[in-house]
């Protein structure tokens, strides 16, 4: 599947050069497709350019690699840029500013601890314990507003307490998805984050059965406003 028409830089250069500020302001016709991605969607975003580079090898894709909540303040600016990869509500929020979406990502959730698990985390459960010290999503991040619909969840299982107890032991909090799996470098011992996220080199994964678990898509499309419009196409 091919999201965009051209979409590897020139010469053989990287087709994706990752950036944490990249301008809005762009001249138009430069050559240079800037997109929005959801933190999380990095390795899915990954293969879409190299899907679409064996095709062509004539345009560069910048990608922003932002939590949902931020490129949802710079669609409510109108400042998106020339394709977003983020969940569907921002794609919800957002759709007067997007061209047809195209599903890509179908994400579910899943606990990650260090690999020498120093809070002994076996199980969701583990969550309430006081050892753990949890890294976790904002409340109107898209990771944090599906792991809190996980927590939720898991008080069928093991009692209204267990949501105070994982409640109790947050530890670090961010909008940003790719923040709360960086905290397992530091002072989290477990972290509610994305199955997309699992680094098998780095952490152990906790499986949530599907009683607990949340889905969510993540779409691809391109903006109203693209300034390379020609060099971008969404696949519907």
């Amino acid at each position: 599947m091919s999201f965009f028409p051209v979409t590897a830089a020139a010469a053989g250069a990287p087709a994706l050069v990752a950036a944490n500020v990249v301008s809005p302001a762009r001249a138009a016709g430069s050559g240079e497709v800037v997109a929005p991605v959801a933190s999380n969607a990095h390795g899915k975003f990954m293969e879409t350019i190299k899907e679409s580079e064996a095709r062509n090898t004539v345009v560069t894709v910048k990608a922003m690699y932002l939590g949902d909540t931020k490129i949802g303040k710079i669609g409510d600016e109108q400042r998106l840029d020339d394709v977003v990869l983020v969940g569907s509500g921002t794609t919800d929020k957002e759709s007067n500013e997007l061209g047809p979406l195209s599903p890509v990502l179908r994400n579910r959730e899943a606990i990650l601890i260090p690999k020498r698990n120093p809070a002994d985390t076996a199980s969701p459960e583990d969550l309430a314990n006081s050892r753990v010290k949890l890294a976790i999503g904002t409340p109107e991040s898209a990771v944090g507003t599906l792991a809190s619909q996980v927590v939720q969840n898991g008080a069928a299982a093991y009692g209204f307490d267990f949501v105070n107890g994982v409640r109790d032991h947050v530890e670090v909090q961010s909008d940003e998805d790719s923040d709360v799996v960086r905290a397992l470098g530091g002072p989290a011992t477990a972290a509610i984050a994305f199955q997309s996220d699992k680094n098998d080199a780095k952490f152990a994964t906790i499986a949530l059965d599907e009683n607990f678990n949340v889905v969510s898509t993540h779409t691809m499309a391109a903006t109203k406003n693209a300034k390379n419009l020609e060099y971008v196409q969404t696949a519907c």
